[in-house]
């Protein structure tokens, strides 16, 4: 017993080694002592079945380096559940040696189970041997497929027998082939489907709603011959979020989704309907690229009444401009839309851009609830035009937004440009709960200390909650601690 005692704790102690250097090092550190001897003493208990198991869940990687420790656990690795040949894995390694590698494990390997296999490989010319490493994962019955071919140069073709299996739950596919029937045999328990480009062809999405009735996510990512795209997830309990991503033949978008969660779009303008009630869509990205036109004001509209129950938005200056006053019939209108729910939004301007200070008001005073806002104003100048001086300026002016709970908000980009200020005096004199303002220069801009000073002057002046903290950061050195939920790039 003591005997074996001290193998386990020979085995575990050569993992943290530098742990153990530094805390004897630190005479004076009792506390991380007696922490690292409770932990080897626990380990010490651990039977070899149940440290064999655990490594089993350790990506392949890590668990040939841990039985490398050992020779009690030298062949620990061959039941490994995790078989990450991903791009880690293969950053560095000629494709030679990572077939070899692969075929290595395949043949040595042992457990009746691989949970998840990751793959990223040119499959040129070996595509059968490609096709047999597949078989052997789901004859392991695995639960996540992540394959990734975009090394190689043409889609790799995925025959429906392959994918067609019961206990993949995880499916994301990296240029491929895809051609599933209409009636599938399996799949029937897939939760996250996950396509880069891919050519999804006209009946694949209604083929994936139909069959896997247990889908909560959806991502299609630079997909191509997808012209209208239709949700129809109406007898689905559990679709949650739906991802799109610069997939460029997109035209039209109509969801039929009553339990969508989550709905980010990244890409061209295109029309987006809702055939259903969206009171669980809370987490909204609709970043349309630079266009020349936008569509009509009853599109937008519609558009807008499907995100009545948002709680997060975030926007780009083009879907901005597609909401701003226009004239129809020789009279400036306005959509009609409130969102009552939203708590943060979160707007970046990119290219050049027609918006102005107005635009984003007239937006805001629809938003009674807003706690949080993030302007991200990169390299874009607001421009003193005609418009804006004849339309803008006044209707600026006058507008009254209830900031009721509006409490941070972060400008990034900030030049200190005429229309820039004459916007944060409007939020400083408009919310009285404010707490925190952040601004952030713009890459190529760094005030000096003393037109720092003046600047915090004014703004103190302006400001209509007496607690309200007003800092300045340059564009390299932005410590502020609030920041979006969204990211302007999220795959």
């Amino acid at each position: 017993m003591a005997s074996q005692r001290v193998k386990n704790q020979t085995m575990l102690q050569t993992v943290p080694d530098k742990r153990i250097k530094r805390s004897s090092d630190d005479r004076n550190s009792g506390t991380v002592n007696n922490t690292t001897t409770n932990i080897n003493a626990v380990s010490v208990n651990l039977a070899d079945d149940v440290l064999e198991n655990i490594f089993s869940f350790l990506p392949i990687k890590q668990a040939v380096k841990f039985a490398l420790l050992s020779t009690r656990f030298k062949n620990s690795w061959l039941f490994s559940r995790n078989l990450y040949f991903d791009k880690d894995f293969a950053r560095g390694r000629p494709r030679g040696e990572i077939m070899k590698t692969v075929n290595r494990v395949f043949n040595l390997h042992s457990g009746s189970k691989i949970q998840r296999f990751r793959l990223y490989f040119d499959p040129t010319n070996v595509e059968s041997l490609v096709e047999c490493w597949i078989k052997k994962v789901t004859i392991k019955v695995v639960e996540e497929l992540d394959l990734d071919f975009t090394q190689g140069k043409e889609a790799f073709k995925l025959s429906s027998e392959l994918l067609d299996v019961e206990s993949i739950r995880v499916l994301r596919l990296a240029l491929c082939e895809l051609d599933l029937p209409p009636k599938l045999k399996g799949l029937r328990f897939l939760k996250t489907l996950a396509l880069r480009k891919v050519d999804v062809m006209p009946g694949l999405i209604k083929t994936v709603f139909s069959n896997c009735v247990l889908l909560e996510i959806l991502e299609l990512v630079k997909c191509s011959k997808i012209f209208d795209l239709k949700i129809v997830a109406q007898n689905l309990k559990k679709f949650k979020v739906l991802i799109v991503g610069n997939c460029f033949d997109i035209l039209h978008i109509n969801i039929d989704a009553p339990t969508l969660c989550t709905l980010h779009y990244r890409g061209d303008v295109c029309i987006i309907n809702f055939s259903s009630k969206m009171r669980k869509l809370n987490d909204v990205i609709l970043n349309f690229a630079p266009a020349k036109g936008f569509p009509q004001l009853s599109q937008i509209a519609e558009l807008m009444m499907g995100l009545s129950y948002v709680n997060v938005l975030t926007v780009s200056n083009t879907f901005l401009e597609g909401l701003s006053s226009k004239f129809v019939n020789g009279k400036l209108r306005e959509p009609q839309f409130y969102l009552w729910n939203l708590k943060e939004l979160h707007l970046f301007i990119e290219g050049f851009s027609y918006i102005n200070p107005y635009d984003i008001a007239s937006f805001l005073k629809n938003c009674p609830n807003l706690e949080r806002i993030f302007l991200d104003l990169g390299e874009f100048s607001f421009e003193c035009g005609y418009y804006w001086e004849l339309h803008g300026k006044e209707n600026f002016e006058h507008c009254n937004p209830p900031f009721q709970r509006l409490k941070f908000i972060k400008v990034k980009g900030f030049k200190f440009q005429k229309l820039e200020l004459e916007m944060v005096k409007f939020f400083l004199n408009k919310a009285m709960l404010l707490e925190s303002l952040a601004l952030v220069t713009s890459r190529n801009n760094h005030p000096n200390s003393q037109n720092a000073s003046i600047y915090d002057r004014i703004f103190l002046s302006w400001r209509a909650s007496p607690n309200a903290k007003i800092d300045i950061y340059e564009y390299l050195n932005d410590r502020s601690s609030i920041h979006p939920k969204h990211s302007k790039i999220w795959y």
